[in-house]
């Protein structure tokens, strides 16, 4: 239905191959467009984000998943009528769908890692209302 352009392509390139197989597959599914905002980030990046309060990681002390080389997380912005939204309902639908994809790409066997989601740090389907700290946008990558 959808496909990313030129930009998202080159920031998805910048992450591992179980983050390009869950977003490129995820994107054909949505019903909800959506862009790659970023994979790989830069040191002096992670700590303006972290001095603005937008990162718990300052990325001397403890790198984040951004931080290294390919990228183990991707952050992502629904595109809706036109323009970049970071809401609620879209990034939770976002969300169901990447999982589902991650999901089934993990018992296919075509990736070796499971994604977790920002909106829910500790995987307990609560979703939003028990974190500490919340990154809608985010997706990582953490071993089985």
């Amino acid at each position: 239905m959808y496909e990313f352009g030129a930009t998202s392509k080159g920031r998805l390139a910048t992450c591992h191959a179980d983050l390009q197989l869950i977003m490129n597959e995820a994107i054909k599914v949505s019903r909800v467009d959506f862009g790659i905002a970023e994979g790989y980030r830069s040191l002096g990046k992670q700590m303006q984000y972290f001095k603005e309060g937008k990162s718990k990681i300052d990325g001397v002390s403890v790198k984040g998943k951004h931080n290294v080389t390919p990228s183990l997380a991707v952050d992502i912005y629904p595109f809706v009528n036109g323009k970049a939204l970071w809401d609620n309902e879209h990034l939770s639908y976002l969300s169901g769908i990447i999982d589902s994809v991650a999901q089934s790409l993990l018992g296919k066997g075509q990736i070796r890692h499971q994604v977790r989601w920002g909106g829910n740090w500790d995987m307990d389907g609560q979703i939003l209302i028990d974190q500490s700290f919340d990154d809608r946008p985010h997706f990582e990558l953490i071993s089985i």
